[in-house]
């Protein structure tokens, strides 16, 4: 019953893993369109989106492995697969902050006037656009502010992952010098064992040895015996 529940949770785990693979992969895609005319607020919404559930499964993960313990040796199998995936979406994660900070730094909000004779449309058109750019600059402020927090966060839970991996490992070793002690004790007992089939097929070869002396012996006290009363 315990195999099959740890067989379960490995294959539910590896599920998950290669669920933020595909979750990495699609985000990766998206980094493309950042700082592109399409980069609006929809886009945005969008990215925070499918990073949030990034992070969500990330999380899930975490939970999986720890509601399992470190001293259960069959969730180290499943855990550098999911180290790899995880720091795979950290460095998505990371490039999508970069590639932010270089568009919130070269993008300045910049008024067109338009024509002289239109002076106050182009006035109140540029005022718009800086209105527009800066709240859009804002949103990205607080975007990069998400992200960096998202980068920390993934780097504290790399350590906790560590953390139980060293556990695990520690589990590990122990069980393989159990094991070890217990081979050696095997082989111990095996050759005692050994030993001591050898001294019983000794002893009975020394028993029927004797017990044919004994034969032996009575045979000639027997002829002895009968040649004296025959005479």
């Amino acid at each position: 019953m315990d195999q099959k529940m740890d067989s379960f949770t490995s294959k539910k785990i590896n599920g998950m893993i290669d669920k933020l693979s595909r979750q990495t992969h699609k985000l990766e895609r998206m980094t493309v369109t950042i700082g592109t005319a399409r980069d609006n607020a929809d886009f945005r919404d969008n990215l925070n989106e499918e990073k949030d559930r990034g992070m969500e499964l990330i999380h899930d993960i975490v939970r999986e492995i720890k509601a399992r313990g470190s001293d259960d040796p069959t969730i180290q199998r499943v855990t550098s697969g999911f180290e790899i995936e995880a720091r795979k979406f950290q460095e998505v994660v990371e490039t999508i902050r970069d590639k932010e900070e270089r568009v919130l730094h070269t993008h300045t909000p910049n008024v067109s006037t338009g024509s002289e004779d239109d002076l106050k449309v182009g006035l109140l058109e540029g005022q718009i656009q800086v209105d527009g750019k800066l709240s859009a600059l804002e949103a990205k402020k607080n975007q990069i502010k998400n992200l960096e927090a998202d980068v920390t966060e993934l780097a504290s839970m790399f350590q906790d992952i560590a953390s139980l991996v060293d556990d695990q490992q520690h589990v590990v070793d122990h069980i393989a010098v159990s094991v070890e002690h217990a081979v050696e004790a095997t082989g111990g007992a095996a050759e005692q064992l050994q030993k001591a089939e050898a001294y019983q097929r000794s002893a009975r070869r020394r028993m029927l040895c004797c017990f044919v002396l004994l034969l032996i012996v009575l045979g000639i006290i027997a002829l002895i015996i009968y040649l004296i009363v025959k005479k």
